[in-house]
């Protein structure tokens, strides 16, 4: 997998740098009319929040800059963040002036603010408030399997920075099933519910009965804490959309 995606970054630097002076001004130029239309209405400053998450505050210059250098977050086909943050820069402007070499996205907590800037965008093309329950419930839905997978592991940094960037991972699944036809299956997802839950809960069992750096006496406590955050995404995952987009989460993340 990690060679596929090489392999594709590489391919639009490739496609980058063989562009024609002429071509990339037009391309500047209808870069700047999809910022226009992505930035239009509202107020100068604009917060990207939500529950848990730090706030952001940009002005709209600050956002365009952040395109121009970026324009992989305004893509009119998106990918996956994961994907999109390895694209990063790699098709900016390049008569703006780059003299400072400092990618700000390049840490993990840089990382955790391209995310946020990933799913601000793409929830402007997803329609803004349109999905907004499917995006609360997909938010809650990541962070309870984050927070299950963290507890297991006894935490580490992997955990907190996934919390900010589950974001822009419910976002694009927002997209996914849009582009998809899960919105629109409607039948019975009971058993395989059930049969994704008690999954879940074997692997917390297994889990804890071979991992010694928990103390014994402990291990039941944790385990009932487990098992009612899954009966919490069992109250979440109320159809087909929300169980796939779960299924996909969890497996491709932990």
């Amino acid at each position: 997998m990690r060679y596929l995606l090489t392999l594709f970054i590489l391919s639009l630097m490739l496609g980058c740098s063989q562009r024609t002076p002429k071509r990339q001004t037009n391309q500047n130029v209808s870069q700047h009319h999809k910022e226009d239309s992505i930035l239009v209405g509202g107020a100068d400053t604009i917060d990207i929040s939500t529950i848990k998450t730090k706030m952001f505050k940009y002005s709209k210059a600050d956002l365009r800059t952040i395109l121009r250098h970026n324009p992989e977050l305004n893509d009119s086909m998106p990918v996956h963040p994961d994907i999109t943050y390895g694209k990063r820069g790699i098709c900016g402007d390049s008569t703006i002036d780059k003299s400072d070499p400092v990618d700000i996205f390049s840490s993990e907590i840089g990382q955790d603010d391209y995310y946020l800037l990933y799913a601000y965008f793409l929830k402007k093309r997803n329609g803004g408030e349109k999905y907004q329950k499917e995006r609360e419930t997909l938010i809650k839905i990541y962070r309870d399997i984050n927070f299950i997978f963290g507890r297991l592991a006894q935490g580490g940094t992997y955990f907190g920075h996934q919390d900010n960037r589950i974001l822009g991972e419910a976002e694009y699944s927002i997209y996914r099933g849009k582009g998809n036809d899960y919105y629109d299956k409607s039948y019975d997802i009971t058993k395989q519910k059930m049969l994704y839950l008690n999954a879940l809960k074997q692997q917390i069992t297994d889990e804890l009965s071979s991992n010694f750096d928990f103390p014994d006496k402990e291990k039941p406590k944790l385990k009932k804490e487990l098992f009612e955050t899954v009966k919490e995404l069992d109250g979440l995952i109320t159809d087909y959309f929300y169980l796939e987009s779960t299924r996909t989460f969890q497996y491709s993340s932990y």
